[in-house]
């Protein structure tokens, strides 16, 4: 709401929201523990065991389908860490620290995309879920199975239900808070390995040897080779890319720097490096026991004649799944759709809305179909690496890592982050044209060579455009020593922070 001088109060930005205002040393309390468990829940999920495993069924060796999976997540890794210290310096969220780069409206065009596509993955996981509670509920109760000829929006009653059920889960871990997402994943991130060791055991059973599994000749063919080793990496770091952008939403609750970057040093890629190998073992051990790859551990198990493995190994991927879908998805989503109405949302009724709106996805109807969902990954990589992209150029590039925590609470324009009202139309353009060369492959066949790197094109390109049309930036103070009338200085100074002391800016318009 605007006051008589222009200045909106600080309620419309959100600095009197608990979910977005900046977090006193005292309330960052996750510890390295904290950071490694939740990044085991993450890594354990079926999207990333599906995506490592379908690099086998598409003519893969064994080692090139590895290599694939290393490279890909080393570079998300290296990114990820690079956009974490944010969080962790300054205890603010993806939401606040992207007006830095966007201006305090331009900001919510890459809130509004982060959130659609968590809304997205909301939908995924939630279906994934619900697959498995209904390999729970048909191993636990004859007949349940034979609901499947009923029909109801495009899927089986008995899908239908399994769907409901796993909806109201997420719902109950959504609406107690952020604390509920440290205490769940504590203990829900390792139960995946469980099942994941077993059928790993299972497949070199099946191979006839555990070296067996290593043996995986390539199908592809050397022309062919390249374009789909880099379209695989874009697919893998698809999953992840998201979090490149949000992970200040869980850094901020870091305890240190030290905390987050030891836990996620842990977490993050020996977990996916071992999650990955196991779903590329497991891949070979279906291609021998059934002349096919299966990327689908929850079909895997259906094959299985035994109630009991099938009962326990599915409660293992549903919780694994919520672990995942509520510290990557809800975490965000959170933050984004309070960041977009801050006086009417908080972190739980964001959630909700989120979970309600992934419905409307349908992913009952596509999901099986793996050449749409590699399609998908690749547009959320060319969507997401710009921003990414412009996010780091600013921090490290055009700030020199100093931001100012008043001025990204404020209207005023003497605030540092004011460009024109708000609006910092450098950003918009080096956005449009990173995902513009991200995306031209998808859609103009004579470039669709260029789709196979589409999140590195995107990345680079948004970011070299942005810093070139920045430098005057550059060498401006990046603090301001004017007191925003509607910011109040109490709630922006952090007490592990150095005092504000910088010449007023006078931002290039």
């Amino acid at each position: 709401m605007s006051t008589s001088t222009g200045i909106v109060s600080h309620q419309a930005l959100g600095l009197d929201n608990p979910d977005l205002r900046p977090l006193r040393r005292s309330e960052r309390t996750w510890t390295w523990w904290n950071y490694s468990t939740i990044w085991m829940g993450i890594v354990h999920n079926l999207v990333a065991w599906q995506v490592a495993a379908n690099l086998i069924a598409i003519g893969m060796s064994f080692w090139e389908a590895l290599a694939c999976v290393v490279s890909a997540y080393l570079l998300a890794f290296l990114a990820i860490l690079a956009n974490s210290v944010l969080g962790a310096k300054y205890g603010l969220s993806f939401p606040v620290l992207i007006r830095a780069a966007f201006g305090r409206h331009g900001a919510q065009i890459p809130v509004f995309l982060r959130a659609f596509v968590a809304i997205f993955w909301f939908a995924v996981h939630i279906y994934i879920g619900s697959k498995a509670i209904g390999l729970i509920l048909s191993s636990a109760i004859p007949g349940y199975a034979e609901l499947a000829q009923a029909n109801v929006l495009g899927m089986g009653v008995d899908v239908l239900i399994a769907f409901v059920i796993c909806w109201l889960v997420h719902a109950w871990v959504l609406t107690h808070g952020i604390g509920a997402v440290k205490r769940f994943e504590a203990w829900a991130g390792p139960t995946i390995m469980v099942l994941a060791i077993g059928l790993v055991i299972w497949a070199a059973v099946a191979a006839g040897s555990f070296g067996a599994l290593f043996d995986s000749p390539t199908t592809i063919a050397r022309p062919d080779f390249w374009p789909t080793f880099f379209l695989s990496m874009t697919a893998l770091i698809g999953t992840v890319a998201t979090l490149v952008l949000n992970i200040s939403d869980l850094t901020r609750f870091s305890r240190s720097q030290r905390d987050q970057s030891i836990g996620q040093g842990i977490g993050f890629p020996l977990m996916f490096f071992f999650f990955s190998l196991m779903a590329l073992w497991v891949a070979v051990g279906t291609k021998v026991a059934y002349g096919e790859v299966i990327s689908d551990p929850i079909e895997i198990l259906a094959r299985f004649d035994n109630p009991a493995i099938g009962i326990f190994s599915a409660l293992c991927i549903l919780v694994s799944t919520v672990s995942v879908n509520v510290a990557t998805n809800g975490v965000s989503v959170g933050f984004d759709l309070t960041n977009l109405f801050p006086r009417w949302l908080t972190f739980s009724r964001s959630g909700i809305i989120a979970i309600v709106a992934a419905i409307a996805f349908v992913p009952w109807l596509w999901y099986g179909q793996f050449d749409i969902v590699e399609t998908i990954l690749g547009a959320i990589g060319a969507t997401m690496g710009p921003i990414a992209g412009i996010m780091l150029v600013d921090y490290y590039f055009v700030r020199r890592r100093d931001y100012d925590t008043a001025s990204l609470f404020t209207e005023s324009p003497s605030g540092v982050y004011a460009f024109r009202n708000g609006w910092n139309a450098r950003a918009l353009i080096a956005f449009a044209l990173g995902a513009g060369l991200a995306l031209v492959g998808l859609f103009v066949p004579a470039l669709s060579g260029l789709y196979a790197f589409n999140w590195f094109l995107g990345i680079a390109a948004a970011g070299l455009v942005y810093g070139l049309l920045m430098l005057p930036y550059r060498s401006l103070p990046t603090r301001s020593r004017a007191r925003f009338t509607d910011v109040d200085p109490a709630a922006v100074q952090d007490d592990g922070d150095v005092a504000q002391e910088a010449e007023v800016a006078d931002p290039v318009r």
